[in-house]
Order: structure tokens, then sequence, then C-alpha cells
């Protein structure tokens, strides 16, 4: 009787669990249902509308239409760059909403859709490793059965005697197979090298499209509430690092009585990991990851280092020079390095240890700019498509024309020819930012050259190159010079005649320079005999004339002097110059 009345009060027990459980699940279910139903799920393809290209860095801004539910909305912004810096993130609609969270998550499931030249290029690469795959088991059939033939050369051993017509007919059975084999193993060996090379080939084009093997994307996930069904319209912005500009200038003028037409343009690159079809372009000089604190003013100190940075008036010195290759100076500081290649996108010293940098970005460097405080923000008027390949491509900005005063200058004792110079003023109100310059004269290329404008003056100096139409001889008259031993020693007088001439329509301005040399010695001596009315600067030597030529016109400048020294010692008064040249 107990044990039947235990037995009854465990199976109420069993059931009663039985019934808390399945009430449990009920309630687990169905509130898991109505939860499910107050959030609805919308994964939104958004299109990039305009990009803020900032000179490291850029702020992306994405637009999308959406048919929202009443209640809790789970929007999910897929292929967003995988380089975007989800702190920096900014959403915003037409229609009041409530903002619950934003967050950002890495995407393995669904891989951003590849380039179809890639995919074609990967599939091309494919077949060809699937053709050198069968090659090389043709090829590996053919080496067993030379090696089997090689290892069975005796068919019936030391001590058989073979007929002449037994071992004839193995000998030619032997050669000829042989040589079947050799032939189509050489045969394989030029098919597999055929098929390494196009592979090859392909292998570097998708390292120049910047294929990434393993492709992944990001994505953005907003959850908000509405009180109502409705279309919305929704704008996300972020910033993304993998992308920048760099200024590039063309200066151009036909001659010398015109304004100087000045290109201003850009280099922009994009290696975001999401193309820009067709997207308005803002190039930026602000800083993306600038501080939301106010400034606040330190004090402004001048001192001679700063004082030596400005250019002064001294031709020697103050005109930047075009260059056709790689240059070295720019006034005093050291200028970028240039790759030979001056069309690519090519900076100095890189940020390439920066955890979001891709092989491809590896190959950018960088380089320290100066400029100005306030930030300026360029509005491209067309849209431009910029791949992400990681190359540069051209954006025009803008186009001004300068005033521009021109004289030219001339050092006939280093070279013959004289070289334009233009002195641009009012391009400090341009918001120029520093970077590479090409120079045009007459239609013609002179070079390549830099504008740095951290230069505080309102005037840029620039060379525009020779001026063949303005010859400057220099030749040492024989007649009025000669060398005599007077007592214990020598006197050395040299006399040169200069000639200049304007070959062309127009009045020019010259510069002339010349040199007497400065003795560093007591026992050297130098006097001048004739300088012909030149400007003297006794610490230097230097000899300046300035002065008008008309058209046609010529002048003609003397320049004697005279050295003593003990006739024991000998000096050097011709300089020479130093050059590579074969030796054999």
């Amino acid at each position: 009787m107990i044990n039947k009345t235990v037995r009854s009060n465990d199976l109420f027990d069993i059931k009663l669990s039985i019934m808390k459980q399945l009430i449990f699940s009920l309630i687990f279910i169905c509130s898991t249902q109505v939860f499910s139903q107050n959030i609805h799920e919308h994964r939104i393809e958004s299109k990039i509308k305009d990009v803020t290209v900032f000179l490291t860095g850029g702020e992306i801004h994405r637009h999308a239409s959406v048919l929202v539910n009443a209640g809790r909305n789970k929007l999910v912004f897929t292929k967003i760059s995988t380089v975007a810096d989800d702190k920096s993130i900014q959403f915003s609609s037409d229609q009041p909403i409530n903002l619950v969270s934003v967050s950002s998550e890495i995407d393995y499931l669904n891989i951003v859709e590849q380039n179809p030249r890639i995919q074609t290029i990967k599939d091309s690469i494919q077949i060809l490793q699937d053709e050198i795959s069968r090659l090389m088991n043709k090829q590996a059939a053919f080496q067993a059965e030379k090696q089997l033939l090689d290892q069975n050369r005796s068919i019936k051993g030391e001590q058989a005697n073979l007929s002449v017509e037994e071992l004839s007919a193995m000998a030619s059975f032997y050669r000829k197979r042989i040589l079947e084999i050799h032939n189509s193993l050489t045969d394989f060996d030029q098919e597999i090298r055929t098929h390494n090379l196009k592979k090859m080939r392909y292998q570097n084009q998708l390292t120049e499209l910047n294929y990434k093997e393993t492709v992944k994307s990001n994505q953005i996930i907003i959850l908000i509430d509405s009180e109502i069904n409705q279309t919305m319209e929704f704008d996300l912005r972020y910033v993304v690092s993998n992308c920048g500009w760099q200024a590039n200038y063309d200066l151009m003028t036909s001659n010398i009585t015109e304004k100087i037409n000045l290109k201003y343009k850009a280099k922009v690159y994009n290696n975001t990991g999401n193309d820009w079809s067709g997207v308005q372009l803002f190039l930026s000089t602000s800083d993306p990851n600038i501080t939301a604190s106010a400034p606040e003013l330190k004090p402004w100190y001048l001192n001679r280092a700063s004082l030596n940075s400005q250019v002064t008036d001294d031709y020697e010195g103050g005109y930047v020079v075009p260059q056709n290759r790689a240059f070295t100076k720019y006034y005093q500081n050291s200028a970028p390095q240039m790759n030979q290649n001056l069309d690519g996108l090519s900076f100095d010293q890189g940020f390439a240890d920066n955890a979001n940098t891709s092989n491809a970005e590896a190959n950018i460097r960088f380089q320290n700019i100066e400029v100005s405080q306030l930030s300026t923000t360029f509005e491209i008027e067309k849209s431009y498509s910029i791949p992400s390949d990681a190359k540069p491509y051209l954006v025009e900005i803008t186009a001004y024309e300068l005033d521009a005063t021109y004289s030219h200058k001339a050092v006939p004792k280093l070279d013959k020819d004289a070289f334009l110079l233009a002195n641009i003023v009012g391009w400090e109100q341009l918001d120029l930012v520093p970077g590479p310059t090409r120079v045009y004269y007459a239609d013609a290329f002179v070079g390549q050259s830099y504008i740095n404008t951290s230069n505080v003056q309102d005037t840029l100096r620039l060379s525009f190159g020779r001026d063949a139409k303005i010859p400057v001889t220099r030749k040492l008259i024989q007649e009025y010079s000669d060398k005599k031993v007077v007592g214990s020693n020598r006197k050395d007088t040299y006399t040169y005649k200069i000639i200049a001439k304007n070959n062309r329509d127009i009045p020019v301005r010259l510069n002339l320079y010349d040199q007497v040399p400065i003795s560093q010695d007591s026992d050297i001596s130098v006097t001048i005999n004739e300088i012909a009315e030149a400007e003297y600067n006794e610490t230097t030597g230097k000899l300046t004339w300035l002065f008008n030529l008309n058209p046609g016109e010529s002048k003609t400048f003397s320049l004697s002097f005279t050295i003593k020294y003990p006739k024991d010692k000998q000096i050097r008064v011709k300089k020479y110059r130093t050059i590579s040249a074969p030796s054999f």
C-alpha cells in the first residue's frame, strides 16, 4: 500500500514538472515571437553620394531610401569599407525618429563583390594552373616509363645469348621509344614554361588591380524606433583611411608680356575597398582627426631660424629652378624626394606601420608638408569615378591668371645662356598646398619645380629655364692679358670682354653677374683694373650689372684684374667641374 502511494506521488510530480516545462517553453516561444515581431531588419545597399578627401584620409557620405515599419527597426548598411572608423559614424534622417544605437561589425559571411575583370583573370589563372597540372602528370608518366626502360635494358639477363636479329630489334625499339619520350618531355617543358609565363602575367595584373585574396566586408548597424510605417531618407557619414590627395600645378605662359596661367590640380588615390563611382568630390586641407576641444593660443616666437627660411631678393638663391628629373634642394630646405615617374603618387616618409595599411598602400610614401592652420575645402564641379586600386587619378580643381614681372639672369662665367625669371604676385591668396609643379613656356615643357607655401612673402619666384634669344658671351682678351715676373713675385693680369645681346622683339631687363677673386693669403693680392661700373661686393667679390636691353641691342662690359703672388707658388685661377666619364 505504501509503495503504491509513493508511486502515485512520483507520477504526479513528474507530470507537474513536465507541465511546468511546457508552460515555460510556450512563454519563451511567445515572448521570442513577440520580440522578433517588434524588430524589423532591413539590409541596405546604400550609394556613396559624395566624398570629402583630406590630405590623408576621407569622409564618406552615403544615402539610402528605406521603407521602415512601425516599432523597432534594425538598419544594416552593408558593403562598408573595412578601414572605416566606427567612432566617426554620423547618422541622420529626414523624419523624426528615436535613435537607439549605432554599431559596426565585420561581415565574414557576405564577401564584397569583386571587380568582373578580377574574376575573369582569376578564372584564367585557374585554367592555366589546371593545364599545368595535367602537363606535369603526363610528364611524370613519361619519366616513369623512361626509368622503367633504363632498368630493363638486359631483358634476358647477362648469361643469355641473343641473336643479332633480337639484339637489333631490341636496340631499335629502345632507341625509338627513348627518342619519343625525350621529345615529349621537351614539349611538356616548353608548354609548362609558356603557361607559367602567362600565369605570371595574370598574377602581375591582379597585383596591378590591387587584388586582395581575403575579401571581407564591414557593415554598420543602426537601431531606430518609428511610430508609423513610412519611407525615410537616411544619410550616413564616416571617416576612412587609405585615401588622400596631393596638390599638383601647371604654370604656363606664352611670352614675357602675358600673365601666368596657373592650373590647380590634385592627384587623388583611393584604397578604401569601395569604388567611388560618379561621386561629388570635396578636397580639404583639414585634419579628419581634429579634436573637438576649443583651441588655445601659444606664444609666437620669431628668431633667426625662422627669418632664414624667408626668401631673399638675391637672385642667387631666391628662385625655384625647374628640374626635368629628381631634385634635392628647395631654397635651404630639403625638397620631397620624388621618384623618376613624376606622374606617379610618390611621397617621402611613410606611415607604413599603420595597422590599417594594406600591401598596396605600403608602396605609397608620405611626406610632411606645412599648410595653413585655417583649413580650406575645394568643391569639385565635375563628378569623378575613382576605383579602389591605390592609383593616383588627376582631378581638376580650378585655374587662375596671375600677374607677373619678368627679368633675365646671366652668369656667363658659368653658362653662356641667360635664364628667364618670373616674379608671381598674389599667389598667397589662392589657398595653395605644397606640391610639384610643371612649368611650360611658349607651349614647351621647361621642367618640374615645387611650390612651397611656407614662404612668408607674397611673391613666388620661379625660373622658366634658358632663353636662347638672349645670348651672353665672356671671352678672355689675350692682348690685354699677360703673365710676368717682377722681382720675387709673379703678376698675372686677366681681361675679359662680356657681350649681352637681345634678339627678342621686345625690351628685356638683364641681371648680369660675374666676380673677381678674393685673397685669403697675405702673400696673394688682387688688384681690380676695371669693372665697368658694376656694383661690387668687397666681401664676396661679386659683380652685378642691372640694365635694360632694347630689341636687337647689345652691350659690352670689360672686366680686368691682376693677381700678385710669390713666384715659387702656384695658384689656380680657372675653376673646374667634376663629371663622370668612361675609363678604358
